[in-house]
């Protein structure tokens, strides 16, 4: 832009005319102008500069939104994972534990089926072992009866064989059935009086003392000499036993050994160690309880026997009924 200066006429500021004020004053607009336009571009620049800022920061935060988005909904994804995941492990642990629980407690169960085998084990050696002794003493029997039979067929074999003197023939004739019939004798009922030395009578040895009552059933036939037979064996152990005959009542089988209710274990003891050696005797023996409730000193039928000891004072009663073997 090109200003004009008019010539002043005079240096000296006192004679400055209106020409000179009108040049000063359209130099002054004209500065004030480019002032004014400097000004605007200025401020143009910087609406334009502040706008550009407001923008880019826009689109800036707009960036930043969009990736805060992406990674929560990222974590947000990875959080449900994880929670899948320790649902999946909760749920793991706990059928752990149940088949922990479940091992546990198959694990007691052979233990007690185990420790069960071993006390039937132990049960069935202490059987065996009483089978075998049971055997032997059999065994031993077996040969003292064969010992006496064949002691009795010599003498009777000597005395076919010597020819007996006239006079003495009597005599001979009187001492060979004296001497023919102690064995036959023993022969014949081996079982009315046991040997001391019997295993029945050890086995009940242990227990002497102990009060038993033999009731034997009258209608059997064949109950007496069996009664008889036990009573030896109680006997010769050392037990306090009476016998006595049992009328008026019926149905009972085998060998039943009755327990007074609320007896010590002493008394059950003894109790089940005679049912035992009964039936390692060949005996039907069964432990019984006499009926709850019903009084020890009352019974059934009549009893025929001793006055004392008196029948139902013993707290251990033998019952003999049919078919003992």
């Amino acid at each position: 832009m090109a200003i004009t200066v008019t010539a002043m006429r005079s240096n000296k500021p006192g004679n400055m005319d209106i020409e000179q004020l009108r040049g000063w004053a359209t130099v002054l607009d004209r500065a004030v102008i480019v002032s004014l336009v400097a000004t605007v571009l200025s401020v143009t620049a910087l609406a334009t500069t502040t706008w550009l800022s407001f923008k880019a920061g826009g689109a800036v935060r707009a960036h930043e939104q969009a990736a805060f988005d992406r990674y929560k909904a990222e974590m947000g994804k990875h959080a449900v994972e994880l929670e899948q995941k320790v649902s999946t492990e909760r749920e793991r642990t706990t059928e752990l534990e149940r088949k922990v629980t479940t091992a546990q407690g198959r694990t007691t169960e052979l233990e007690q089926a185990a420790a069960d085998a071993d006390a039937r084990a132990a049960q069935a050696t202490r059987e065996s072992a009483t089978s075998r002794e049971q055997a032997r003493s059999a065994e031993i029997d077996a040969e003292e009866v064969r010992k006496r039979v064949a002691e009795l067929a010599k003498l009777v074999k000597e005395a076919g064989a010597r020819a007996p003197e006239p006079a003495q023939a009597p005599a001979a004739e009187t001492a060979q059935p004296r001497e023919e019939a102690a064995p036959a004798s023993a022969a014949a009922s081996p079982e009315a009086r046991p040997s001391p030395t019997s295993p029945i009578v050890e086995s009940l040895r242990k227990y002497a003392g102990t009060k038993a009552a033999v009731y034997v059933v009258d209608e059997v036939q064949d109950a007496a000499p069996v009664g008889a037979t036990i009573a030896g064996y109680l006997g010769d152990a050392g037990w306090a036993q009476a016998t006595w005959t049992w009328s008026g009542v019926g149905g009972i089988f085998g060998v039943v050994v009755l327990i007074k209710d609320g007896s010590d274990p002493a008394t059950n003891e003894a109790a089940a160690a005679v049912v035992e050696a009964l039936r390692a005797a060949g005996f039907n023996a069964a432990k019984g309880d006499w009926p709850a409730g019903a009084s020890w000193g009352r019974f059934r039928g009549m009893l025929n026997g001793p006055q004392t000891p008196g029948p139902t004072e013993a707290p251990i009663r033998i019952v003999i009924g049919a078919k003992t073997r």
